[in-house]
């Protein structure tokens, strides 16, 4: 006897005997025999719900029935599967279950062969379905912690708990569910079984990954926060107050903001947050967050920090670094690119606090990147800072003692670059170190320690005292005027070199101007920038209206916008603006009537 041999299956699940004859006990409910409706003298095997054999004429049922009584015995599982080609029988652990006749064959267009070749295959697919499902079927928690498991199964009968540590965990089944509460370190494996079947779910016990804290407070600023401050703010709340275990990462479920918080307001919401490590267990809350917007004056910042030296990177290292005195704001600008071109580098901003209580610290930013594009940079990260700027929009931070936290953490791919401008303001604690550095992924922090800037002119970076030009002007409307080189008039000089700070990358620039028209008509004047260094781009608030010229080449001028004054009239004007970088700075104001 030839026989063709297919792969025997594992543990499977089955429906509910219907119309099925008398079966061995350790099959019962695997295999049944059913009647099909609208089909006379027509029924089906069945094997674990799924249809393996359909027939029919008046000998249909009869002939099943005696397959299946010859087949059930032989589960549960190891089966072996085979055809025997010269009888068209279809065998199953050696014994021959049905044979295929020539009528059955004619119906279904195929040999008798063929047509038991289409059983096997379809006894093996029923074969393949597990008994019992247990999904998940490991699980990994921390004292006290819970979860569920869900427990399905095709095979008829009652699903039973076996024996396992108690003290590790306690299992509850109820209702095809899984409830699991961890009790102590430790792991073990808890056996269920239908009949004859069996599956194991694994449960570890892990030290918790770390601490979630049940409530926290964020405190924001601004006329108004906006929906995406208040998000980064209560992400970085979170992040701060969240300790977890080394290797650990923090997960946050979906921040809801209703909308912009006005200043001396408050509102409320609740955060998912969940900490998981390869070595430890998880540890999964819900955060009460209660956010108020905490009106603050921002004076001008008395120190101007620049991190533009080198410009392109191609080693590890300390990019900047400098120390944050309490009640004496400070900005910083930073303008950096990745100039290995097969290597990602990380490039973070961090603040370290040397001191023995909690340092609170005001921020306010605007940053951009990575690109490969200098000038839509610089552009994006002064346009988000000067609006931050100019409606206060900020939020504190807390420093741990001897601890730091990661204001900024940047993933450069080779020749990308990042730019950024923030404001730092301690209000509490201090003094707090600054630090820009930059270092390839597998290396730690704490080993990047060369100082990278000082060699690699002429990008500026030092220490500037001073951080804002104010220039007053009054000019009449109805003749032009030269009103400022924006780029060269700080002065500002290296505390500790003496350096000049070239281009005045970071100096905030604000003129206020007052129009005058002595004649009896309307006269209306242009404010005009010219690129006087080389291809640059200006972005200035008028009035607290952004407008943007757009990327200058050298020697080319642009209208920034235009001012009307009433015949004999006066007009009163605010203008804020910064140094582009990645621009060519001067860039030269001017009024043309027009």
């Amino acid at each position: 006897m030839r026989r063709l041999r297919y792969a025997g299956a594992a543990l499977l699940a089955g429906l509910l005997l219907l119309g099925s004859p008398r079966l061995a006990e350790s099959g019962a409910g695997e295999v049944s025999v059913v009647l099909l409706p609208g089909k006379p003298s027509g029924a089906e095997l069945r094997v674990r719900g799924r249809p393996v054999v359909r027939l029919f004429g008046p000998k249909a049922r009869h002939r099943l029935e005696a397959a299946a009584r010859r087949l059930a015995p032989l589960l549960p599982p190891p089966v072996r599967v085979a055809v025997d080609l010269r009888g068209a029988r279809l065998i199953v652990n050696g014994v021959a279950i049905l044979a295929a006749e020539r009528s059955d064959a004619g119906r279904a267009g195929v040999r008798p062969a063929g047509l038991t070749h289409q059983w096997a295959r379809a006894l093996e697919e029923a074969l393949a379905i597990p008994a019992i499902t247990i999904a998940p079927s490991s699980v990994v928690l921390s004292p006290g912690g819970t979860t569920i498991a869900t427990v399905s199964t095709a095979v008829p009968g009652e699903i039973r708990l076996g024996s396992f540590d108690h003290r590790v965990a306690e299992v509850v089944l109820a209702a095809g569910t899984l409830r699991i509460a961890a009790r102590q370190p430790g792991s073990t494996v808890v056996p269920l079984r239908v009949g004859a079947y069996r599956a194991q779910l694994g449960i570890s016990v892990r030290p918790a990954a770390g601490v979630i804290p049940p409530a926290v407070e964020v405190v924001v600023t601004g006329a108004p926060a906006t929906v995406d401050l208040i998000r980064e703010a209560i992400q970085r709340r979170l992040e701060e107050t969240v300790r977890r275990e080394p290797g650990a990462t923090v997960e946050l479920g979906p921040i809801a903001i209703e909308g912009p918080l006005a200043p001396a307001t408050s509102t409320a919401t609740t955060v998912a947050v969940e900490i998981r490590s390869p070595y430890a267990g998880p540890v999964r809350r819900t955060v009460s967050v209660a956010v108020a917007n905490q009106p603050l004056h921002l004076a001008d910042p008395a120190v101007l920090l620049v991190s533009n030296r080198p410009e392109t990177i191609t080693g590890n290292g300390l990019l900047f670094h400098e120390t944050l005195a309490r009640d004496r704001p400070a900005r910083l600008l930073y303008h950096h690119m990745n100039g290995t071109p097969s290597q990602v580098r990380i490039l973070k901003v961090t603040l370290t606090n040397p001191g023995a209580a909690t340092a609170r610290v005001h921020y306010l930013s605007g940053i951009a990147g990575p690109s490969p594009d200098p000038s839509h940079i610089g552009f994006a990260s002064t346009a988000r800072f000067l609006h931050a700027l100019l409606a206060g929009q900020g939020y504190f931070v807390e420093v741990p003692p001897k601890g730091s936290a990661a204001f900024t953490a940047y993933t450069l791919a080779p020749m990308a670059l990042v730019s950024g401008i923030m404001q730092f303001q301690v209000t509490e604690g201090g003094p707090v170190d600054l630090a820009v550095h930059v270092r390839l992924p597998w290396l730690l922090d704490r080993t990047v320690t060369t100082d990278l800037g000082p060699w690699a002119f002429p990008h500026p970076r030092g220490t500037f005292p001073g951080s804002v030009v104010e220039i007053v002007r009054e000019h009449l409307a109805h003749e032009p005027a030269h009103l400022a080189d924006l780029g060269v008039m700080s002065g500002l000089t290296d505390v500790r070199t003496g350096e000049p700070l070239v281009g005045d990358y970071g100096v905030l620039y604000r003129v206020r101007l007052r129009l005058t028209n002595p004649t009896g008509r309307e006269v209306t004047t242009a404010l005009t920038a010219t690129a006087a260094g080389g291809l640059a781009r200006g972005l200035f608030l008028v009035d607290g209206t952004p407008a943007d010229v757009g990327l200058m080449r050298a020697g080319e001028q642009r209208a920034v916008t235009a001012f009307t004054v009433a015949p004999g009239g006066t007009r009163d004007v605010v203008l804020v603006t910064m140094p582009v970088a990645g621009s060519f700075y001067p860039v030269r104001l001017a009024l043309r009537p027009r």
